[in-house]
């Protein structure tokens, strides 16, 4: 995307992207600091260059699609063998063969939080609700184990059954094992 831009920029605002106009700027800056001109002269000779450069790209551009390459992962299409790509999508990033439509293997990318699963032991993945709000569920499918919670899992364990902490809204750390309960005590100040 940096390259993109920055060959656009190249292309339609030659002045803006030249090293000797960055310099003549500085110096224009620093004589504004200097009360030797005003933002607004400078702004204004600016300005006026800007704008039929602009009026220039807006023309150019006009039916131009920019391709944007994808992004290859290091992931092996289970189906053909290539190396999947990241693409975009309406619920976010996903992984999909580059060979489409010859191959129309696509894959969720799965981010694993710290801490194991209080239920079965599994990793916890993140995931996000309907409405974009973060929730931490267990790896395995619901029928097999079903844990889901939106208090966050830590690093930590349980200093009584050695389970995973997690810790809420509250910022208290608490473990969500049913046959534990544990919930660290909010540290109090001694001053007093």
């Amino acid at each position: 995307m940096g390259f993109i831009t920055t060959d656009l920029m190249t292309e339609n605002f030659k002045d803006i992207v030249d090293l000797k106009f960055t310099a003549e700027m500085e110096e224009k800056l620093d004589k504004i600091e200097h009360g030797e001109k005003t933002y607004l002269n400078v702004l204004e000779d600016f300005y006026s260059g800007f704008e039929k450069s602009l009026r220039e790209a807006e023309k150019n551009m006009e039916n131009v699609h920019i391709n944007i390459p994808d992004e290859v992962s290091d992931v092996t299409c289970d189906l053909c063998g290539a190396k999947m790509v990241y693409k975009n999508g309406r619920f976010g990033k996903f992984l999909a063969c580059p060979n489409f439509p010859a191959c129309r293997n696509t894959k969720a990318i799965i981010n694993y939080a710290d801490g194991a699963c209080p239920k079965c032991g599994a990793r916890i993945v993140i995931r996000r609700s309907p409405k974009g709000k973060t929730y931490y569920a267990c790896e395995r499918p619901r029928e097999e184990c079903g844990f889901m919670s939106w208090d966050a899992p830590t690093k930590e364990t349980c200093p009584q059954c050695g389970k995973t902490l997690f810790k809420g809204i509250s910022r208290v750390k608490h473990c969500l094992n049913e046959n534990c309960g544990y919930t660290q005590k909010k540290k109090t100040d001694e001053k007093s």
